[in-house]
């Protein structure tokens, strides 16, 4: 089987701008732990693209250099037609990792990834956030300029409606100073607000298919903030035990709220004094992925390829639960 796993970030998809420096360091992680989970599975081989200012050249892969638009259109398209499967990996924004999955859909080749209805519905904060409430999961409150809360009591969070990571991700004090920062942006309804919630900043790994979810790991977030701007510094794999089943469970209900999550996604979640709370859902690779090969003692990467088989019943096989520290603030320094 050949799979074409391709990082947006690091394999061209920004040749004809700036490299972020934060989702240039979790992309490239991403996508070598994904890279050396497929190419050590029998029978696959793995062919990716790099932009020509990321050093890619240790990869087990066939690699593509990629130096400008025009190069990163062409051998995209023809990767995707020599190749069997897709695993993108790539931010939500501006509809990117939608018309990427669109993309393999439309040339009749495996989407090893969600469906692009459903990556569509999780890329906005707001419509997820109402999606996933309508489901009875417990969701943080989500709004917008045109439909500003009626409740200002608190601290509140800014952000952009269809954001990746803890990108343009404001903290106020309270709604005035929100509502104040927010109209002062060149595109105030790009942006959404929410309450801020208190708790343990926590995401959990999990697969799915046909509405049925599988959790792998439930790990802590390091965020902090500086100057009122979050900042994402990596991730404990493992670092929580879901003693009362709630996280799991929670797993489950937003693949069955969720038409057409399929693979590997992510939910960003606060473990609150009442329980989890939904921040927002990935479905996509997310950076928990980079320890989670370790911390599992099996390849993730291989469990998704398991799904592919939809008449066959799946389970997942026994795995240890190791703490992993993915410390991305440590690994950015060394570079």
């Amino acid at each position: 089987m050949r799979i074409f796993a391709y990082e947006h970030i690091t394999g061209g998809g920004c040749v004809d701008e700036a490299l972020p420096g934060s989702l240039r360091a979790e992309g490239e992680l991403m996508l070598r732990s994904l890279v050396a989970d497929l190419a050590a599975i029998p029978d696959v081989q793995v062919v990716t693209t790099a932009d020509y200012r990321v050093d890619l050249g240790d990869l087990p892969a066939e690699r593509h250099r990629i130096r400008d638009r025009a190069a990163w259109h062409a051998v995209f398209t023809d990767l995707l037609a020599s190749s069997d499967a897709l695993w993108p990996v790539a931010p939500e924004t501006a509809g990117t990792l939608e018309s990427l999955s669109f993309a393999a859909v439309a040339a009749g080749r495996t989407l090893l990834n969600s469906h692009p209805a459903a990556v569509r519905l999780m890329a906005s904060k707001r419509a997820s956030a109402e999606a996933l409430a309508a489901a009875g999961i417990d969701t943080i409150a989500t709004y917008t300029l045109e439909d500003p809360p009626r409740i200002p009591e608190g601290a509140w969070v800014v952000k952009p409606d269809d954001g990746c990571g803890c990108q343009d991700t404001r903290f106020c004090d309270d709604l005035d100073g929100a509502m104040r920062w927010l109209e002062a942006q060149r595109e105030p309804q790009r942006f959404v607000l929410q309450p801020y919630v208190s708790g343990e900043p926590a995401s959990l790994c999990a697969l799915a298919r046909n509405g049925i979810a599988w959790m792998l790991s439930l790990n802590r977030q390091r965020i902090v903030v500086r100057d009122d701007a979050f900042a994402f510094l990596g991730t404990v794999v493992n670092a929580f035990t879901d003693e009362d089943g709630r996280c799991e469970r929670l797993a489950r209900d937003v693949a069955g709220a969720v038409p057409g999550l399929w693979g590997f996604f992510g939910v960003d979640l606060i473990l609150s004094d009442s329980g989890p709370v939904v921040v927002e859902v990935n479905p996509r690779l997310t950076t928990s992925y980079v320890g989670l090969a370790a911390a599992l003692g099996c390849s993730p990467a291989a469990l998704v390829l398991d799904l592919m088989d939809a008449d066959r019943p799946f389970s997942l096989p026994a795995i240890q639960a190791k703490k992993v520290d993915v410390d991305l603030a440590a690994r950015w320094s060394e570079r």
